[in-house]
């Protein structure tokens, strides 16, 4: 079986290979560059008729430089400009459709399903769903550029070939890249390769100019389309170049994915499986459109063929077999769709549900980052009406709301009145329905909800989205309420913004780390004695000057000044909100349990702060 991916080292390789990636980038602009300079020089010679090649020509250089850089750099920055409207567009572009939770059709309400157990599994919000219709072979891919705009897509193929394991195996694959850093990453790259064959491009419009203009002027064009030829024989260096970035940069992000989908699923032959399909599809390959070419890498499998293996994005794929299953043989069966039947949404991915916290040592040193990861899984159950209501936009708002409305019917009453206008009344309707159910919710399970609610909230309009947010401003919160109900303004806040970061605030970062870190150990069931023995580990991990040597008292808990000191936490750097979800994560298993109460509130905190705990992410 595979190794289990430590997410938190995987982040930090995912900014080395962004390092990487530059470095290539450079070297690749610097010898078009000068490969251009080169070519205008020997014309410049042939032209002038010298004797001497003269190699220091500064205008020459500045004239050619300019023009390929700007090219590249124009191309380039086209395409992430155009990328970065999220992963839906991005989804679009690669020719997928959106598939709503209304579908009737039994492969994608599966495939939905597996989505939605795969988001609970890994702490990460639910993307939106797309399938490449048309498409008959096995792949999938993620996309976007936070896990907060993700989107994932399947192929018809994958659909149509794939079991509920194998396809569980894949798109726990595509949800490592979501929470690993990738997806970010892949955009970059993408936006790299059209830089770069943005030259070809060019030289192929003079080429096209230069023989298409009237015949009266030809004598006076053809240096145009000579040039072209020029432009497009350096510019096919480029074309090499984006190809071993590809093929250098995502090859061992792959092997990192295989073996994180094993850890989520806990079922390393449903992966196999896959893999095994995909080889036997290889020959149902389909011409790609320039945008998949430039996107291959994005993609759960890369292309067949000689050249392609020569310069794929992706490691040969018995060789990830073979790391998932060291018993592959290299038989590959032949492929017969399968049998789709009703599929029953359940909670959580069985393998995890059953899955118990790895116990901690007797001596109870530290927690490893592992297994604070495999301690914050969901692993309750969510009622399937509430499940069909999260899928619906005005069902999502009503989820929410009803999530912090307080447990006094009179208090109640008027935070609904608070929201009377939202979609003309229908909201209301909608909580009012769902209200026994949402009361009825236990603790572990109201982040979930939020998770599963995002989809249909991401449907909204700018002008609902902020008609949205005025409710639940409007709604507030109240000491009573518990840190939970101020933890779900704090994620929605973030979830329905537009700026790229949590709001922030400036102050005190021990004062209020220290605070934060009391109100979240307060929230479990234990005596104040193993509440300060909580809040001391998770003040050890932090190691902050000025920090509050022991917990702040309950009575001084004040809800809003947790809410200003959360905002406090938000403005630092990704590392240090990092190392604060770190620190709530070890107090959570001082004691080497994590009570479904303890893990909703880690995860809302570190939810609140941009950070998807599970996997160690940044915003």
């Amino acid at each position: 079986m595979a190794g289990t991916m430590n997410f938190f080292r995987a982040q930090d390789e995912a900014r080395g290979r962004t390092t990487k990636l530059v470095v290539l980038l450079v070297l690749a602009v610097v010898v078009l560059v000068g490969s251009l300079y080169v070519a205008a020089v020997l014309a410049h010679h042939k032209f002038s008729r010298g004797r001497e090649i003269d190699w220091f020509q500064g205008d020459v250089f500045f004239w050619t430089a300019g023009l390929a850089l700007v090219i590249i750099l124009g191309g380039s920055l086209q395409r992430i400009a155009e990328l970065s409207k999220g992963g839906g567009a991005v989804a679009v572009r690669l020719g997928g459709r959106l598939v709503n939770g209304t579908t009737r059709d039994l492969a994608e309400r599966r495939y939905l399903n597996v989505v939605q157990e795969m988001a609970l599994a890994s702490g990460l919000p639910v993307p939106l769903c797309f399938v490449i219709d048309g498409d008959e072979t096995i792949n999938a891919f993620a996309a976007g550029n936070t896990p907060q705009d993700a989107a994932v897509g399947v192929t018809r193929g994958a659909l149509r070939n794939l079991s509920r394991d194998e396809l569980q195996g894949v798109i726990a694959h595509e949800f490592s890249h979501i929470g690993n850093g990738d997806m970010r990453l892949n955009l970059r790259i993408i936006g790299t390769v059209a830089g770069l064959t943005a030259l070809a491009q060019f030289g192929y419009i003079l080429i096209r100019v230069g023989f298409n203009s009237g015949s009266s002027r030809k004598n006076h064009t053809w240096p145009l389309a000579v040039a072209g030829l020029v432009v497009v024989l350096v510019g096919l260096g480029g074309v090499f170049f984006a190809r071993v970035i590809q093929a250098s940069v995502s090859r061992q992000r792959e092997y990192l994915a295989d073996a994180s989908a094993v850890q989520f699923t806990r079922n390393p032959l449903g992966l196999a499986s896959a893999l095994r399909k995909v080889a036997g599809l290889a020959g149902a390959q389909r011409e790609a459109s320039s945008a998949e070419l430039e996107a291959q890498h994005m993609f759960f499998a890369g292309p067949a063929g000689f050249l392609e293996a020569l310069f794929s994005s992706h490691p040969p794929i018995a060789d990830r077999i073979r790391r998932i299953d060291p018993a592959f043989d290299g038989h590959i069966p032949d492929v017969t769709p399968v049998t789709v039947a009703d599929d029953e949404p359940v909670a959580g991915l069985s393998g995890r549900a059953a899955a118990v916290p790895p116990p901690l040592p007797g001596s109870r040193p530290l927690p490893t980052d592992l297994q604070i990861q495999d301690s914050v899984g969901f692993r309750g159950a969510i009622p399937g009406a509430l499940r069909e209501a999260s899928e619906d936009p005005v069902g999502a708002m009503a989820v929410v709301l009803g999530l912090i409305l307080r447990r006094d019917p009179a208090q109640r009453a008027a935070q609904l009145a608070q929201a009377e206008l939202l979609a003309g009344g229908e909201v209301i309707r909608e909580a009012r329905r769902l209200d026994s159910l949402l009361g009825a919710v236990p603790a572990g399970s109201r982040v979930a909800l939020l998770d599963l609610s995002m989809p249909a909230l991401r449907q909204l309009s700018p002008s609902q989205v902020a008609a949205f947010r005025t409710a639940l401003e409007r709604a507030g919160y109240e000491a009573e309420d518990g840190l939970i109900v101020l933890l779900i303004q704090a994620s929605m806040r973030r979830y329905l913004s537009t700026d790229k970061n949590p709001p922030s605030r400036a102050g005190d970062l021990a004062a209020a780390s220290g605070l934060v870190l009391s109100a979240v150990v307060q929230t479990s069931g234990e005596d104040a004695a193993a509440q300060g023995r909580a809040y001391a580990l998770g003040a050890g991990v932090l190691g902050m000057p000025g920090l509050p040597a022991s917990m702040v008292p309950a009575a001084q808990v004040d809800l809003a000044k947790v809410d200003e000191a959360l905002a406090v936490i938000a403005g630092q750097t990704v590392p240090s909100r990092r190392k604060f979800v770190r620190a709530i994560g070890t107090a959570m298993l001082h004691d080497g349990r994590a009570e479904p109460a303890e893990v909703e509130i880690v995860r809302a905190v570190a939810d609140s702060l941009g950070i998807s705990f599970a996997t160690g992410i940044k915003a």
